[in-house]
């Protein structure tokens, strides 16, 4: 169903949730995730080819929503809602996680930054 390699997951998945019928945990979940300035560059130190898919930040993205989805890994993925929304399996997942050339220290910093940044700021 996405086909676009510029489409944002979060602003994807916003669309499905329409504000009468989502929690505001869920609201405000999808607006943090949007609200994330991410790059490939920065984060994989390389951008996604032009034949693929799902870029690196639409995989990321989506493995990301998977607690909020309550899936479990990869395999899990096939099972629930969440697939029938993204032309992807489970092989998408297992290879983008064993790719031994991200630092995936950095990757988790660099996000998890941003996000404590987010939250903060929305406390306030």
């Amino acid at each position: 169903m996405l086909s676009d390699k510029g489409t944002n997951i979060f602003s994807e998945i916003g669309k499905f949730f329409k504000e009468n019928d989502a929690t505001s945990a869920m609201n405000a979940i999808i607006d943090m995730t949007k609200a994330l300035r991410l790059s490939e560059k920065r984060l994989f130190s390389s951008e996604s080819r032009c034949n693929c898919k799902l870029t690196q930040l639409q995989v990321l993205g989506l493995l990301m929503l998977f607690p909020c989805f309550m899936i479990r890994n990869a395999y899990n993925y096939g099972k629930s809602s969440l697939c029938g929304l993204f032309d992807c399996r489970k092989d998408v997942f297992y290879r983008f996680i064993s790719n031994e050339s991200y630092d995936w220290r950095k990757i988790l910093a660099t996000v998890s930054l941003q996000l404590w940044n987010k939250t903060q700021y929305r406390t306030r």
